[in-house]
């Protein structure tokens, strides 16, 4: 019973992947190859903003456009899936009258797509890497696990949000000038190593800093020191992603009322 619940649950994510998919880019080929055009884009211009301020490479000779694209392309995917988040269960509800699907699955769909692409975005960045640079990821296991780590911490923020926004008038308002000033403080764009102490633990304190590091171990390893704490970073996932499914669940019968 469990195994079939678990089958048709990943149908439906399937299902509304793809009509997420649908929704945002229409059956037009170009929309859909924007979703990975977007991220890189702005990975490369924060790049070229770096090389034009810090110059071609970092310390310890990692290459700078690297550097940022392994730093901010990541940050890109968590501030997609928090700020498209708003408004989502408001949007979705006309779902809700298929018993099979849930506002989970809407949510789960919608971080997969943007998770997707950044992934996509950094296959094709390390493959020229590699050609290019011949720099081949330190430990790609690691990196990826800090990935999907950083995705599922934004999974569980974009449900808090989602039913944040349904339940609080003009909480929309204030998801995405929100998510653009979590940037500074995200460690995504800057090696804490790099940083005073005092400041770099107050830094830590965030959890998307000890996502940020753990990716970079992955990527460069010894290159650089990372700084990153594994209880803190499972325990920020699981205590936020348990929040934001009672968050949507608390939310659903007022707004079926």
């Amino acid at each position: 019973m469990l195994r079939r619940g678990a089958r048709v649950q990943a149908a439906v994510i399937h299902a509304l992947f793809f009509r997420e998919i649908q929704t945002r880019f229409g059956r037009s080929g170009m929309g859909f190859v924007w979703l990975f055009l977007e991220p890189l884009l702005l990975s490369l211009a924060i790049a070229a903003m770096k090389i034009v301020m810090f110059g071609g490479t970092e310390r310890l000779g990692i290459p700078t456009v690297l550097f940022a694209i392994v730093g901010y392309a990541p940050f890109f995917a968590f501030r997609a899936i928090v700020s498209r988040s708003a408004g989502a269960v408001s949007g979705n509800m006309p779902l809700m009258f298929h018993r099979q699907v849930s506002m989970v699955d809407v949510m789960a769909a919608r971080s997969a797509l943007e998770a997707m692409a950044v992934l996509g975005v950094l296959v094709v960045i390390l493959g020229g890497a590699a050609w290019l640079l011949e720099f081949a990821p330190n430990d790609i296991p690691l990196a990826l696990l800090g990935l999907f780590l950083l995705y599922f911490y934004a999974h569980g923020l974009a449900m808090l949000v989602a039913a944040a926004t349904a339940g609080i008038e003009g909480v929309e308002r204030l998801v995405h000038p929100l998510t653009y000033m979590m940037l500074p403080v995200s460690g995504a764009l800057i090696a804490l190593d790099t940083m005073p102490q005092q400041l770099r633990e107050w830094i830590l304190w965030n959890p998307q800093a000890h996502f940020h590091e753990l990716i970079r171990d992955g990527f460069f390893g010894d290159k650089l020191r990372t700084y990153y704490e594994w209880d803190y970073m499972i325990g920020a996932v699981l205590i936020l992603n348990l929040l934001g499914l009672a968050a949507l669940r608390a939310v659903r019968p007022h707004l079926e009322a």
